[in-house]
């Protein structure tokens, strides 16, 4: 019988292992992963580990010496195959057994391939491991050469490692403008100056087709007639939910099959707790329930998860947070960026110091900051929890000379 028992080796669930040791250090823990490797977390993986300026030791979460230090079992290349909620146990595909009292899901979710011809060329690779890449570093630095899929901050922050490696990168994508989702288009032109400063050719408004070669890949056919040579293709397009053992043990899910979860990060079996990707909470501030695909919630939920695995009964009522790097740029975020109609700038795009606060209906939902002062991001957090009337804050948001401190209050 293991007591706590993780399947998943990601943020999450590494940082589980840290929550539940804190409370219990005597219970048995044992984390089942299917990549052999020790639990790491992934932004690195598009960042500085993808760009070279960074080693494995800023992926992983901790040294290998900790987890046999805190009587923590690693099992990794493992798979889990079934969750078997009466039995209390989980089948292995190796034919093993696990009995567990307390189970968490941090299964997170696999990186998506277009569907289009070509997809599996030697040169065409998705990004979401370590193994994906340190081969996406090594074939862009033969070849010389990338495109990007996708214009979201995954896409983009590929094509600005890939460019700092020296490479000739094009990024493609189907909207008319980068992070069109969560930039206002003044941020969207802005970046698009600096991406085209570094050499980045941005093609917008297609899609691909088709991804060409003999053997391996040596262009991309678009949409609209364009082929773009190229040795090396990153589908940066987002992550398909692993909540088949969540589905097929009959826990309640969600949209995309989201695992839902209570405050407790509990799953409809109280004996099983979601984190991560997968996980679908109640959010107090904004009274409704979020899933948030971001290092910080995977981060802090593992945690939580974690410390109430081990017993302490605390609700999860974190505000979502996400950060990203792109080239000298250092983007912050807060809040539910999902649905909004308006925003307020504060600083300017061409300082390369700009926040801008997000309202839907009137009310505060998130901010965006980039490189702004350490005073200023520390009072972001409360403010956007305060969630004000945008008639109430919006002159004194816009003023750079204004205090956001007292904003929130």
């Amino acid at each position: 019988m293991v007591r706590y028992l993780i399947i998943g080796g990601g943020l999450a669930g590494g940082r589980a292992c840290q929550g539940i040791r804190k409370f219990d250090t005597e219970g048995s823990v044992t984390v089942l992963t299917g990549e052999k490797h020790f639990p790491y977390q992934r932004p690195p993986l598009s960042k500085g580990y993808l760009s070279g300026v960074q080693g494995l030791d800023k992926v992983y979460l901790k040294v290998d010496a900790y987890y046999a230090e805190n009587h923590i079992d690693v099992m990794q290349g493992v798979w889990v195959t079934r969750v078997d909620r009466a039995g209390h146990q989980v089948a292995l595909a190796d034919g093993r057994v696990l009995q567990y009292d307390k189970l968490l899901l941090a299964t997170g979710g696999h990186a998506w391939r277009l569907p289009i011809p070509g997809n599996d060329l030697p040169g065409a690779f998705t990004l979401r491991t370590i193994d994906n890449s340190d081969a996406i570093r090594q074939a862009t630095k033969a070849s010389g050469q990338a495109l990007v899929i996708g214009g979201s901050f995954i896409g983009a922050e590929v094509t600005a490692s890939l460019a700092q490696l020296g490479a000739k990168v094009t990024i493609a994508f189907p909207e008319s403008r980068l992070l069109h989702l969560v930039a206002p288009e003044a941020l969207s032109t802005f970046l698009h100056a600096k991406y085209q400063g570094h050499g980045v050719q941005i093609l917008s408004g297609v899609k691909p087709v088709s991804i060409e070669g003999r053997g391996k890949v040596e262009a991309v056919r678009l949409d609209n007639g364009q082929t773009v040579p190229t040795g090396v293709v990153v589908m940066g397009v987002g992550i398909r939910l692993d909540t088949e053992l969540a589905r097929d043990a009959g826990l309640e899910l969600g949209d995309r099959g989201a695992v839902l979860v209570d405050e407790y990060l509990r799953t409809s079996d109280p004996d099983i707790y979601a984190a991560g990707d997968i996980a679908a909470w109640p959010d107090p501030t904004f009274g409704k329930r979020l899933r948030v695909e971001h290092w910080d919630v995977a981060r802090r939920q593992g945690l939580q998860a974690g410390y109430n695995m081990a017993g302490q009964g605390k609700p999860y009522t974190d505000l979502p947070y996400f950060f990203s790097d792109m080239f000298d740029l250092s983007f912050e975020a807060w809040g539910d960026l999902t649905a909004w109609d308006q925003t307020v700038m504060r600083g300017t795009t061409d300082s390369g110091s700009v926040a801008f606060f997000y309202l839907s209906k009137g009310r505060m939902v998130g901010a965006l900051a980039i490189n702004r002062p350490d005073s200023e991001r520390n009072a972001i957090e409360p403010l956007v929890k305060a969630r004000p009337a945008h008639g109430d804050v919006a002159t004194r948001l816009a003023d750079e000379g204004a205090d956001l401190t007292a904003l929130a209050q």
